[in-house]
């Protein structure tokens, strides 16, 4: 560090006795470092003081010496004299910097999902944040206030200033939605054996151990209010509610996978080309094509870039490049073990969207078919389920279904 501050110079010493011009630098207390050898000469690096020193001792050793590299901070000196223009542009430009960042040029909102961005945008530039404002005349506490008083949707807001940006933080209230009481039956909504019916509000319309189908109703949005129900009882007093229950069921499910033992795959050799389209408006110029014969087995991939000079204007400006890359046909086989897996994994993969997460898995059934096809394995998954199959669907009242339901 102290070389760089006070200035090093490294010297060419050629003549017949370099050596005797180290010997006298030394014998003068001249500080020396760096020294290597070579064909054309000694080289050695010294302070920058005591290279104006070393005159006499070139003349006395008889040899010649050439400077053939300098550093340090007097050298760094020396040039930003020679370059003032740069140097006041330099001093400039951090000004200009340092007041830009002063200002906020970028707005973001983030963390809203039910308000509109442009409504918050809206809201806060009548408050006094806009792009282009100082950051110190901007009343943040004030806009923050002034969002949640306006904004009943909103839990919290908070503003904060990331270089040019003001990032505005919205927290949504959670607001519950209203509860639907308009009058309803509880449906199925696939086929199933009832394990569990308890009707809330409404009469059941079948029992444990019924077997129903999609759409049959399990409880009946109808209420008997002051009804005395018995054999003598015609058309009892009756109102439409919302049918209100738990209901369990046991559904099956049942799934086939497949796997080949003979499969063809494509691998990529390693060989590629690249073609290059130019599209200016609806006119498209190739700049590069790459020939693709009938047959071959190539891989396609498309990047579209839009020229960032020309994103403004109307007129589209975009190259799209395409990478071709050569592929290898190739047949491999798996063993059956291995087949029967990939089977079973696919045969699992077709029901995860069929069973509900809530559902409850009571018994799995795994069989591998025989095929007449050898390179073929099938697997069959059956799976059942104990789940709550109801779901609620407008009713309408009927003669017939104005009765409370028997059972005997």
């Amino acid at each position: 560090m102290s070389h760089y501050i006070h200035g090093t110079v490294k010297i060419k010493v050629s003549g017949p006795m370099p050596e005797k011009f180290i010997n006298l630098c030394v014998m003068k207390n001249i500080f020396l470092w760096g020294l290597t050898k070579k064909n054309e000469g000694l080289f050695v690096c010294m302070s920058l003081s005591d290279f104006f020193s070393i005159r006499p001792i070139v003349r006395n050793s008889k040899n010649h010496i050439k400077v053939v590299k300098y550093y340090g901070f007097p050298f760094l000196i020396k040039k930003i004299k020679k370059r003032k223009m740069m140097v006041i542009g330099l001093i400039l430009f951090l000004c200009v910097l340092n007041t830009l960042v002063s200002y906020i040029w970028f707005i973001d909102i983030i963390g809203n999902k039910a308000i509109p961005a442009q409504q918050i945008r809206d809201l806060i530039a009548e408050n006094g944040l806009r792009p282009g404002m100082l950051k110190s005349d901007i009343p943040v506490k004030n806009i923050e206030n002034q969002v949640a008083f306006t904004l009943p949707e909103v839990a919290w807001v908070g503003i904060r200033f990331t270089g040019i940006h003001a990032v505005v933080e919205i927290v949504e209230k959670t607001i519950s939605k209203p509860q639907d009481k308009e009058p309803a039956d509880i449906v199925a909504v696939k086929d199933g054996v009832i394990t569990e019916i308890i009707a809330l509000s409404g009469q059941s319309a079948v029992k444990k151990g019924d077997t129903v189908k999609k759409g049959d109703v399990l409880i009946k949005g109808v209420s008997y209010e002051g009804a005395m129900v018995d054999s003598t009882t015609i058309n009892p007093p009756q109102q439409k509610i919302r049918a209100k229950g738990i209901i369990k069921a046991r559904v099956w499910y049942e799934s086939y996978g497949e796997s080949e033992l003979l499969t063809t795959v494509h691998e990529r050799t390693g060989r590629q080309e690249i073609g290059v389209v130019l599209r200016i408006g609806q006119q498209e110029f190739q700049l590069k094509k790459v020939a693709v014969k009938p047959g071959d087995l190539v891989e396609v991939d498309t990047f579209k870039k839009k020229l960032f000079w020309w994103r403004n204007h109307d007129i589209i400006v975009e190259s799209t490049i395409s990478t071709y890359y050569e592929l290898d046909e190739k047949r491999v086989e798996i063993g059956i073990e291995e087949a029967k897996e990939q089977s079973k994994s696919r045969a699992f993969t077709s029901l995860q969207s069929l069973i509900p997460e809530t559902a409850h898995v009571v018994s799995r059934n795994i069989e591998v078919l025989q095929m007449p096809e050898k390179n073929l394995v099938r697997v069959k998954v059956n799976v059942e389920t104990v789940e709550d199959i109801g779901e609620f669907t407008s009713i309408t009242i009927k003669n017939e279904d104005s009765a409370p339901p028997k059972y005997n």
